[in-house]
């Protein structure tokens, strides 16, 4: 009797179990995976822009630059962190860290660009005792031996004291093109409320328009100063920049052109991540450690840089993408 039982036991659980590995071999051939929903015509955020994507650093224990443009990474005291997507650059606020990559053409021939990267940071401290993690912080530069700047150049400015939860993200860039006499161009965008947040952070520059663009968490940034006749204000979204004095914003002087093309003249195909050209060790340009200047101290992640300008749809869309771990 109950070797009876025991057989009809066994027999109901084969039986049970041909019907779910039949069920669940007819819900795979029948119902394959649902895809995730594209945000703005795209399902990964490297298909955006795909063909003007020059160089992407994930910073997953490495330096390695996917589009193999940005090469050979020396690093100087790297340490990685979880990040965004994956792990991160991470900074220090008592020990020098960066690293320096040697840098194909396509970095260092940029005409119109977007830079985008995703950043935490506690902000810069006022450098009035100099040290590791106080002052302008160097986030990247592409780098000119015989200059004192780079040809691109990102960084933490110096901190606003009546300001103290408010980032200061600099992007300046060097134009050597015959007949720009005002060679050096910024814009600064004042970032509030983000302190200790990961924050995504987009700047482009548009040749053919002159106009340098910038955007937070894919939406325009909201207050951009640093630029020539920069309202006090600032502007939302973007600002002008030209090649000579335009007397005000509106270049009632008659200023004869826009910024227009960029020629990075004196780069010598490096690169230096987390730090300025002048603050590595020794110094990558012709000038010197400054006391008002230090290498990053926050963290950094999913680094990328275009050979256009992207839209405003593009923006948003490598936001979300990435945010979403895609």
């Amino acid at each position: 009797m109950k070797s009876y039982k025991k057989l009809k036991y066994v027999g109901s659980a084969l039986m049970l179990s041909t019907i779910l590995l039949s069920c669940e071999d007819s819900i795979d051939k029948d119902n394959p995976p649902v895809p995730y929903a594209e945000i703005g015509g795209y399902a990964n955020s490297d298909e955006i822009a795909s063909s003007s994507l020059v160089a992407k650093l994930s910073f997953e224990n490495n330096l390695t630059d996917a589009k193999n443009n940005i090469t050979d990474g020396m690093p100087t005291n790297i340490a990685y962190v979880a990040g965004v997507k994956g792990n991160a650059y991470d900074g220090s606020s008592s020990q020098m860290r960066y690293a320096i990559g040697n840098a194909t053409t396509a970095i260092t021939n940029l005409n119109s660009f977007t830079l985008s990267f995703w950043m935490k940071s506690a902000n810069t401290v006022d450098p009035v005792i100099p040290g590791q993690g106080k002052g302008a912080q160097g986030i990247f530069s592409i780098v000119r031996p015989t200059e004192f700047w780079g040809g691109i150049n990102v960084f933490l400015e110096n901190p606003d004291s009546s300001k103290p939860d408010r980032l200061r993200l600099k992007l300046g860039v060097e134009n050597g093109r015959p007949g720009v006499s005002w060679k050096g161009q910024n814009v600064i965008m004042n970032i509030d409320g983000q302190k200790n947040n990961w924050v995504h952070i987009t700047m482009s520059y548009n040749a053919i328009t002159s106009r340098v663009s910038c955007y937070v968490n894919g939406e325009p940034a909201s207050n951009l100063v640093g630029f020539a006749y920069a309202p006090a204000a600032g502007l939302q979204g973007s600002a002008p920049w030209y090649a000579s004095d335009p007397g005000d914003i509106n270049n009632s002087g008659g200023a004869a052109q826009g910024y227009g093309q960029l020629q990075m003249v004196g780069t010598n195909g490096k690169v230096v991540f987390g730090s300025h050209q002048f603050e590595t060790m020794p110094p990558l340009n012709n000038g010197s450690q400054q006391d008002w200047a230090t290498s990053f101290a926050g963290q950094l992640d999913e680094f990328r840089i275009y050979n256009t300008a992207l839209s405003n749809g593009d923006v948003i869309a490598l936001y979300k993408l990435e945010k979403d771990n895609r």
